[in-house]
Parts: structure tokens; sequence; C-alpha cells
């Protein structure tokens, strides 16, 4: 295995080698101009969910770990909608490359009708399954019963959330990560401000605990997707901007289109969320103290997440507007530069959490089990970012393409394969505990990056477009001689 610290000089040696040129230069500018938008973007999200976790801390560990639970279902609905998203991110990043903008509009208002009628549906299945799928998940009857009544409010704004996603997923492709940037720094913020009138109660509110954080979050998120759809219809200076009075009519060869690349990425997440609903209720099963400290390790790392994603939507975006040009030098260029980059500022990350492990803890309790629960689990968390950043710029890269397979390889191959096999290998028979679960995280996020990096490598992925363009014009012929 390579030396990690001889991994980092390396690619130091590079990143300083490749500022010395001018093409080393202008590349990363480009990356810096979407990647850093969309980190403050995500990194704003993950705050929030820090921020909003802390506040809940003040309820009980049994709040804590009522929320920690109610997350991976709702990332398991919201999954469903990563085909369209993914396919809207790379069709808009390649017309936009190649200047077609009312084309690119075109597919944004697909995926907005899309997700908001299936939206609509996954909503419903949330909010009615709730109260049966908790008690399955953890014994403890008190955090089942949080967990249910805090999912069944994030439910009901699934459907605007899904929307808001939607949009999101088309300003990407277009490289304005400012926009988005823009709604949800809104949003984050009246997110914070209700938590703080709704959780204990302030300036005349009612006390509304847990429930409260779940009314806040789904008033926050409608209110997001209402100015996401004013910039997408009234900023003038938007490249997919859409009309009101257009057609809104389902165009289903746009649709075919857009799950052709999408629908692997919707397995992806399909098989990661899925995989950690099994891999929660294996922590949970370790008993309240553990998972809370499960829970806060997932908070923290959904905070350093925002960097690796961050690089991930940038190189998507900047990979896809390349290829649609057919300028594939260009769009591995973007890729490398972007991972190097990834995977520089990841190990500051994970030098600071080793570091002050035991300080961010303390921020959200002061019960000692909890904490010494947490601290070799911090461990694992912090070596994970570094691998975890080089996965998910990598992968980007393959979605920008059109080469959307591989990624969903790595994580079936990832989080079953791996993680899930050998969290009950060291939990149930080698009886690590929490700590345990996290080491098969850590190696899950490595297998994942070595498959993805292969399949980069191996430059497959420059034929993927011409690909998936001939298998379009094929169908459309198919279609015209039968009229």
């Amino acid at each position: 295995m390579r030396n990690p610290f001889e991994y980092i000089k390396n690619s130091w040696v590079a990143f300083l080698d490749s500022l010395r040129t001018k093409e080393g230069r202008e590349t990363y500018g480009k990356i810096r101009k979407i990647t850093l938008p969309a980190f403050f973007e995500l990194f704003l999200i993950s705050l929030k969910g820090v921020v909003d976790m802390i506040m809940v801390s003040s309820l009980g560990e049994q709040a804590v770990a009522s929320v920690g639970l109610s997350q991976q279902p709702f990332f398991l609905l919201i999954a469903i909608f990563n085909a369209v998203n993914v396919g809207t991110t790379a069709l808009v990043a390649w017309n936009v490359g190649k200047g077609d903008h009312k084309k690119a509009a075109a597919i944004t208002r697909q995926t907005i009708i899309f997700n908001l009628l299936l939206g609509a549906v996954v909503s419903s299945i949330g909010f009615f399954g709730a109260r049966f799928l908790f008690p399955v998940m953890i014994d403890d009857l008190q955090v089942a019963q949080y967990a249910t009544g805090f999912f069944e409010i994030i439910a009901l704004s699934l459907a605007f959330h899904a929307v808001t996603m939607g949009i999101t997923a088309a300003f990407r492709g277009a490289g304005q990560t400012k926009i988005s940037m823009f709604y949800n720094l809104l949003g984050n913020g009246l997110h914070l401000i209700l938590n703080i009138l709704l959780i204990h109660g302030n300036l005349g509110f009612p006390a509304l605990g847990v429930q409260g954080a779940a009314i806040s979050a789904s008033i926050a998120r409608t209110i997001t997707m209402l100015i996401a759809l004013y910039m997408l219809f009234f900023w003038k200076k938007s490249p997919i901007r859409i009309k009101i009075l257009s057609s809104w009519k389902p165009n289903f060869r746009t649709l075919r289109n857009i799950f052709a690349i999408g629908l692997p990425s919707a397995g992806e997440q399909f098989a990661i969320q899925t995989g950690l609903m099994v891999y929660t209720a294996m922590m949970a099963s370790l008993g309240y103290y553990a998972f809370t400290a499960h829970t806060i390790a997932i908070n923290i790392n959904m905070l350093a997440f925002a960097v690796s994603f961050a690089f991930g939507v940038s190189t998507t975006a900047l990979v896809g507007q390349a290829v649609g040009r057919d300028d594939y030098d260009e769009a591995q260029r973007m890729a490398v530069f972007s991972a190097r980059t990834a995977r520089l500022v990841t190990a500051v990350l994970t030098i600071s959490f080793i570091v002050f492990s035991r300080p961010i803890l303390g921020i959200y309790t002061d019960n000692p089990v909890v904490i010494a629960y947490g601290i070799p689990v911090f461990y694992f968390m912090a070596l994970t970012q570094f691998v975890q950043s080089s996965n998910m710029s990598t992968a980007g890269a393959l979605r920008g393409s059109g080469d959307t397979m591989y990624p969903l390889y790595s994580a079936i191959i990832g989080i079953w394969g791996v993680r899930i096999a050998l969290a009950a290998l060291f939990i149930l028979v080698f009886d690590w505990g929490v700590a345990g679960g996290w080491f098969a995280f850590f190696l899950d996020q490595t297998v994942r990056s070595y498959v993805v990096k292969r399949r980069f490598n191996s430059g497959k992925w420059r034929g993927m477009k011409a690909v998936r363009e001939a298998k379009s014009a094929a169908r459309k012929a198919k279609m015209e001689s039968q009229e």
C-alpha cells in the first residue's frame, strides 16, 4: 500500500509544479470559480445540520439519537430523485458547453415537473410509513417515538425539497453555483432562526422540542424552493432562464435522455442508502450512548463531506462542459487537477479531526461515556476524509462524461461488499463496537476510490457521450419512421 504521507507530499509537489504553467493556473482558476460557491453552499447546509444537532442535543441523548435515526430513511427517499438530478446536471452541462441554452432550459423544466409529481408520491410514503419503520430500527421506544414524529413532519416538505434539488442540479450543470449558494444560504438562515423559536420556545412561540426542529426544517425548505424558482424565472442573467408561460407538459423523450444517464446514479444512491439503513441499525443496536457518539460523528462527517461533495459537483460540471465541446483533454485535465486539490484540502481536515477530536465532542455532550466512545470513532472518520475526497471527485468526473455505471458498481461493492459485511464482522464477531463500524466505513471509501480511479484511468469514459447520442438518434429515427 502506498505511504499516505509520501502520497500527500507528491500531491503538493505536483500542485505547485502545475501552478508554474499558464495552463495549470487557468485550470485551477476554473475549478476555484465553481468549487468555492458550491463548497460554501454545501458547507453552510452541513453547518446548519451541525448547529441543528447541537440545538437538539440540549434535549438529551435520546433526542440526538432520534434525529440521527431519522436521517437515513430521509436520504433513502430523496435518493430516488438522484436519477433525474445527475442526468440533469450532465445534460445541462453538455448543452451549455456547446452553447444550446434553450435546450438546457427545456431539460430543467422537465426536471421540475417530474420531481414535483414524484415528490408528492414519495412524501406520502414517508409520512404514512414512519410509524411502522422506526420501531423496527431501534428497541428504545422513546427514541422511536421521537424519530416518528420528526420524520412525519419533514416528509411533508419532501416534494418541495425535490424541486429545489432539481433546480440546483441544473444550475450546477450550467456552472452557476453562486445562485444555489445564495438561496440555500437564505433558507439555512431561516431554518436556524425558526429552530431558536420553536425548539425551546422563544419570543412567545411554543416549545415543541424535536418536532419544532422538524417544523423549522419543513418551512425553510418550502421558502428555499420559492426563492430558487424566482431565480430561475426572473433572474435575467440566468443561462437556463425559464418562462412561466412556456409549455409545462411532460416530454417523455427528454425524460428518457435524462434517465439514460441518471438511472445508474439512482441505483447508486439506492444501494448506498439501503445499505446505510442496515449500517445505522447495526450501530443503533450498540445502545444509545454508542449510537449518540456515532450520530455526532456522522454530523461532523457531513460538514467535512461538503468539501468532497463540492469537488464532485464542480468536477461533474467542468468535465461535462468540456465533453459538450468534445474537448476530452481538457476534461481529463479538469478531473485530475480537481482530485489533486480535493486531496490536499481534506488532508488538512484529517489532521484537524485527529488533533481536536475531544474538544469537538465536548461541544455536543459532556457525557464521559459518549466521549469515550466518540474519540476512536473520530480517528477513523478523519482518515475517511482523505479517500472520500478522491472517490467523490473522480466519480464526479465519470458522471460528467456520462459514464455513470462505475460509480454504481463502486457503491454496491463498497457499501454492501465491504462496509456492511465488515461492520457485521467487526461488531458481532470481534466485538469492536462503534469504532469497528467506522473502520468498516473507512475501508468502504478506500475500495470505492480504487474502483472509480481505475475506471477513469482506463480512458473508456471518453466515448460515453458519443454512444449515448448515437442511441438517442437511433431511437428518434425509429419513432419518426413509425409515425
